[in-house]
């Protein structure tokens, strides 16, 4: 009785359309979640993400769960992610980038899955880490761990919103460290974060990552803009 006052008063509404979710439903509606635009990337030889790295960087894979669209669903969900502090949306949405990864046919299983590190001070401000959540639901498919000290950002660079492709890369070129590596000899490791452009950010953490000997890696982010 208290729990359906409660529900009456405070129901749980769809992170993206703010409808009601019904009673099987989980963050995201079922509507929306089939009307998510998702990328075919795992079985595009001219995968738009893997380009990004093409002659930069030596990839397992490389992919997007769905197209991020401007002020489409994608952009919204992305937007209670990070500043509504709706979490769930981020692991939910890292479960189907999970479930896309797990249909590739790679030669090393994944060991650990890495998030995309902020800045201490931004992550201060924010109080959590968006990558961290969409992790979790990765690795939840992938049957891995997590390591979300493996990569640290040694500066706080500026904000790429408003930034072409060189001054990106430029703001992000030395903004990476590595801590206790040696446990990653020769593993292969997942590099995941919640939407690509340029690429310029993933790239500078593959360039640290790569310092660890015999590594392999792979990159999956949610969506592709």
């Amino acid at each position: 009785m208290l729990r359906a006052l409660i529900n009456l008063l405070y129901p749980n509404l769809c992170a993206s359309c703010q409808e009601v979710l019904l009673k099987n439903e989980n963050v995201i509606c079922y509507n929306c979640m089939l009307d998510i635009p998702r990328s075919s990337h795992y079985q595009d030889i001219e995968n738009p993400v893997a380009k990004l790295f093409w002659g930069k960087i030596k990839l397992e894979m490389a992919l997007s769960t769905f197209i991020f669209v401007k002020k489409g669903k994608v952009q919204r969900l992305m937007h209670e992610l990070k500043y509504n502090g709706n979490t769930k949306v981020g692991e939910l949405m890292g479960v189907e980038l999970g479930k896309e990864i797990d249909k590739i046919e790679i030669t090393d299983k994944v060991d650990v899955v890495v998030p995309v590190p902020l800045h201490k001070k931004k992550l201060k401000q924010r109080g959590y880490n968006q990558s961290v959540f969409i992790a979790i639901g990765v690795a939840k498919v992938l049957t891995c761990e997590i390591n979300t000290t493996l990569l640290k950002r040694a500066e706080r660079s500026e904000s790429q919103t408003k930034k072409s492709k060189y001054e990106r890369w430029e703001n992000v070129g030395s903004a990476f460290t590595l801590t206790d590596a040696s446990q990653y000899i020769g593993k292969h490791i997942l590099l995941v974060d919640d939407v690509v452009t340029t690429g310029a950010t993933l790239e500078a953490c593959c360039k640290k990552l790569k310092e660890i000997k015999g590594v392999k890696l792979s990159v999956g982010t949610l969506a592709s803009a």
